[in-house]
């Protein structure tokens, strides 16, 4: 899919790496020619210019984009480029970053999903007291291990029920979360998929990549 990542500093490089290594289509967009330089030199494909302007955007492929994250240093932009993402183009999700928490619900008011750095930095800390092994474990989330949702759509899964697909899924791989009707929940053995239900696999990266393939074939 195509993501736009408008913000072309740490966090927006961050975020390209690892969407890039599970092979979406990135495209970052940034006006600052220092940041611009960095970003290509790390291989990734970026659009020179103002992402709070919509023509910009409309240039970068906002059109086409799946998801669209505000990821600069500055809240004000963020929410503008949110605004611009939803009244101009459709994607899917749009995501943006806020460095100050007082400003969450002006975005959540938008219908956006919003990361703060100082929360979210928290919960990290938070998981490695009260967590430390699974903490440690996500940590290595993109290497060694991998944490993937994705939409059921492969005939041959829908009706089966967990216990049933169990012996079927690659080593090292499980089905850690059903999302369906707005819901998510940990599945029991006795649920059988539907069409349309989004899965979660957890496990080792390349079983989990094996995985998605099985139940998406056309990703």
């Amino acid at each position: 899919m195509r993501v736009i990542i408008v913000g072309g500093g740490s966090v927006g490089r961050e975020l390209a790496t690892r969407l890039e290594d599970r092979g979406e289509n990135v495209v970052i967009v940034e006006e600052n020619q220092e940041r611009i330089e960095q970003a290509r030199n790390a291989g990734f494909a970026v659009h020179k210019g103002d992402g709070s302007d919509t023509e910009v955007l409309q240039a970068a492929g906002a059109d086409n984009a799946k998801i669209i994250v505000a990821a600069t240093g500055d809240d004000d932009a963020n929410l503008l480029i949110s605004q611009l993402s939803q009244s101009k183009f459709s994607p899917d999700r749009v995501i943006a970053r806020t460095n100050n928490p007082e400003n969450v619900d002006a975005f959540e008011e938008l219908g956006v999903r919003t990361i703060a750095p100082a929360m979210a930095t928290a919960q990290a800390m938070d998981d490695y007291i009260e967590r430390p092994s699974m903490a440690r474990w996500m940590q290595g989330i993109g290497e060694t291990g991998d944490v993937q949702e994705i939409e059921v759509t492969a005939d041959p899964l829908i009706g089966q029920s967990i216990r049933e697909l169990g012996p079927e899924l690659p080593d090292g791989c499980l089905i850690g979360l059903v999302a369906r009707d707005e819901e998510t929940f940990v599945p029991e053995a006795d649920l059988t998929l539907e069409r349309g239900d989004r899965v979660t696999f957890i496990g080792r990266k390349e079983s989990v990549r094996e995985a998605m393939k099985w139940a998406h074939p056309e990703e």
